[in-house]
């Protein structure tokens, strides 16, 4: 019989180190990694937070998404960044998932 380890895929690790490694820099409020349709799949963030995240920014990821295919069609949205008094928010896209950063912004 295989061990979890044995079974888990490598994307799983990957993945899981991809979160903690960013989840520990200063700054960081949470990390989540979303299906393109808002589903979570791993976050560090609350139950309540991670879900509306993933209701509004996959949202908002397909919008900026077409926005720009529509103004170049050869051209594809790989990265979202907005900024706000309390936080900055980065959205990596991929073709299947979503890497959401919170961040408190560094004061200058």
């Amino acid at each position: 019989m295989a061990t979890r380890s044995e079974e888990a895929p490598n994307h799983q690790i990957d993945v899981d180190e991809t979160v903690n490694r960013l989840g520990a820099k200063k700054g960081v409020e949470s990390v989540t990694v979303l299906t393109r349709d808002g589903r979570v799949i791993r976050t560090t963030a609350t139950a309540e937070q991670s879900e509306v995240q993933g209701k509004l920014l996959s949202k908002l990821a397909r919008d900026a998404a077409d926005i720009v295919e529509e103004l170049e069609s050869e051209d594809e949205l790989s990265f979202l960044r907005i900024r706000t008094k309390r936080h900055e928010i980065m959205v990596a896209l991929d073709h299947n998932y979503l890497l959401v950063v919170v961040q408190s912004p560094q004061k200058d």
